[in-house]
């Protein structure tokens, strides 16, 4: 009996958390794994490294799915390999035909696979897409990838074969997922036909769209499938469309447009955006781009080297509609290529619309999308660990640029001179370099965002009693005598390790404190959101009615933690979401007790 021919198995990802595990285990019947990641922003290089350290680990910036491919392939020590997605199943019964296929000396040299498509975790039925064929079985020494910059085909020397196992194919887990994988090969499919001279014209933006919709959901029987079958003809339809959308930018793309990122909320709120500022810089280096925010949030984009202008809407413009009229001219007489709202409220929509920009984006609203040339809907779940609020703000930059990593972690910019500051503040204060500092955030903005003062005593004699850290209350000027009333419900030996003395002035003097703590423990809120844009380890307590999925981001269960009473008791929540149980904030404070949540923050302050 000859030797047992050796196979790799092989695959390119970008953000699978929800899906690398099954894949590698799925995987497992291979002498060799190799994944190439593209960046990914969430948590599936850790869990391959850390969970699979037999797998052999690459990281590669994407250019396009076949110099991936390529790149991939390049890398298996093995002749024979089975290159499966992510998001691709085979059963037990085809891994052991592979087994037999390869071990049989076939003069084929390459496989193709039946896929049945998966949507919304239910396979689909006289489905077009279960028509689909795919090699994922093929000898590395006689197979390449073509040079198309999207659905790639495999050159083959020699001949193929069929297998009779199929693939399962869950390729899409909802709405949003599938939308966004389509937008990523229509932005593919128009670079392509953009290096092919194809122009723009009314047919491809009306037709073609009609008729894909047409061919998918009549012609191939996609009716069947009930309200799934409609939902994927229209993005199908909407994909082709977008392709050509794309392609006419591509025709008309300036180097250098002036772009203007609008955000005008609160102090996490433009912290949060700030990434779409970073992102759309990295796309386009040579832009002007300005961002429109309200006063008091500068303090957190000062410095920001993404950013070169900062436009502020003052106060007067809200309160005089006249000056309102004249600031929205104003934006219109700048002249801007690219306009990016990211608050949708009607006086965005407004400059939106009067801006004179070519392209347009914003989030999808029945009664303003008419305002925009591109929106997006919001998304219900994450897609990675930076959280909903990030996540959604990167779907805005996805509509320009869909295929490339993009940067999700706002960050604040502190100067050498600030951060000097800091650490001199401290120093006058009797606290030394080397000592351990927590930054308290010990109310909210508001009472019904505030864990109660008596629940909050108790967790700060928690912190005293298991560290030696000095204590350093984080509130506004107006919010004083709440901290003294907190400070009065703490131990005696608390009080000691309470720096009630310690108030940075301004926003900025406060950042250069924080950048020297060990940690912010507290209520969640902007102060939260800048301790992680400097990289200081949060634990976050979050308000019985905010979602926590939302700003939860970047946890890590080490030095990124956040608690939520929907975390404990699910079940005073039932289908409610926690922001249609506003009205009941203070009451739900009454359950959320400080014994649930001193077990991880016990162990929190062991680790930071």
């Amino acid at each position: 009996m000859g030797e047992k021919i050796r196979i790799s198995a092989l695959a390119i990802v970008l953000n699978e958390e929800h899906n690398i595990r099954q894949y590698l285990d799925n995987m497992s019947f291979a002498d060799e794994i190799i994944v190439v990641d593209s960046f990914s922003s969430d948590n599936t290089p850790k869990i391959i490294q850390e969970e699979y350290p037999h797998v052999k680990f690459y990281q590669r910036a994407f250019d396009d799915f076949s110099s991936q491919r390529n790149y991939t392939l390049e890398l298996a020590t093995n002749d024979w390999v089975v290159f499966f997605d992510a998001d691709e199943r085979v059963t037990q019964r085809g891994i052991d035909e592979i087994i037999a296929t390869v071990n049989g000396n076939p003069e084929e040299v390459a496989f193709w696979f039946k896929r049945i498509f998966y949507y919304k975790g239910r396979p689909m039925v006289n489905n077009s897409f279960n028509k689909d064929r795919a090699i994922r079985l093929f000898r590395k020494s006689k197979c390449k990838y073509s040079e198309k910059l999207v659905h790639e085909t495999l050159s083959i020397k020699g001949k193929s074969g069929h297998l009779t196992e199929s693939i399962h194919h869950y390729s899409f887990k909802s709405k949003e997922d599938f939308l966004e994988k389509r937008l990523q090969y229509s932005k593919l499919k128009a670079k392509e036909l953009y290096q092919k001279g194809v122009k723009t014209n009314l047919y491809h933006l009306s037709v073609r769209p009609a008729f894909r919709f047409f061919k998918y959901y009549i012609l191939g029987l996609g009716f069947l499938n009930g309200s799934r079958g409609l939902e994927i003809a229209g993005i199908l339809g909407y994909h082709v469309y977008m392709r050509y959308v794309y392609l006419r930018e591509m025709a008309n793309h300036k180097e250098d447009p002036k772009i203007l990122v609008i955000q005008q909320k609160m102090i996490g709120d433009v912290l949060a955006s700030s990434i779409i500022c970073a992102n759309l810089k990295a796309l386009y280096p040579q832009s002007t781009l300005d961002y429109l925010i309200y006063p008091f949030t500068k303090p957190v984009v000062e410095n920001n080297p993404t950013i070169d202008n900062l436009v502020l809407f003052d106060q007067k413009y809200r309160d005089s509609k006249w000056k309102f009229i004249n600031f929205v001219f104003d934006i219109r007489k700048r002249n801007y290529d690219i306009v990016v709202d990211a608050y949708g409220i009607l006086g965005s929509n407004i400059i939106v619309g009067f801006s004179k920009a070519k392209t347009r984006i914003g989030f999808y609203k029945s009664y303003s999308s008419f305002v925009y040339t591109h929106t997006v809907e919001e998304l219900k779940t994450p897609l990675t660990n930076a959280g909903l609020a990030l996540d959604n703000r990167m779907q805005l930059v996805r509509v320009l640029e869909p295929v490339l990593p993009l940067v999700n972690r706002p960050e604040i910019h502190l100067t050498q001179e600030e951060i000097s500051y800091g650490r001199a503040f401290l120093d006058s204060k009797g606290i030394p370099a080397g000592r351990k500092v927590y930054m308290i955030s010990v109310l909210g903005s508001l009472n019904i965002k505030t864990y109660p003062a008596a629940y909050m005593a108790q967790l700060l004699d928690l912190i005293t009693q298991n560290s030696e850290a000095v204590l350093i209350f984080n509130y506004i000027p107006s919010q004083q005598k709440e901290a003294e009333e907190l400070y009065n419900l703490c131990s005696d030996a608390t009080k000691e390790r309470i720096r009630m003395d310690i108030s940075p002035g301004t926003i900025r003097e406060f950042l250069s404190v924080l950048y020297h703590c060990n940690a912010l423990i507290g209520n969640e809120g902007g102060a939260v959101n800048m301790a992680k844009a400097l990289y200081i380890p949060t634990f976050t307590i979050f308000s019985t009615w905010i979602k926590k999925e939302a700003w939860n981001s970047f946890e890590d269960g080490t030095n990124t933690i956040s608690v939520h009473l929907k975390d404990f008791k699910p079940e005073l929540y039932g289908d409610t979401s926690p922001k249609e149980m506003k009205p009941k904030a203070m009451e739900l404070y009454n359950a959320f007790t400080p014994d649930l949540i001193i077990p991880a923050l016990k162990k929190y302050i062991e680790i930071n």
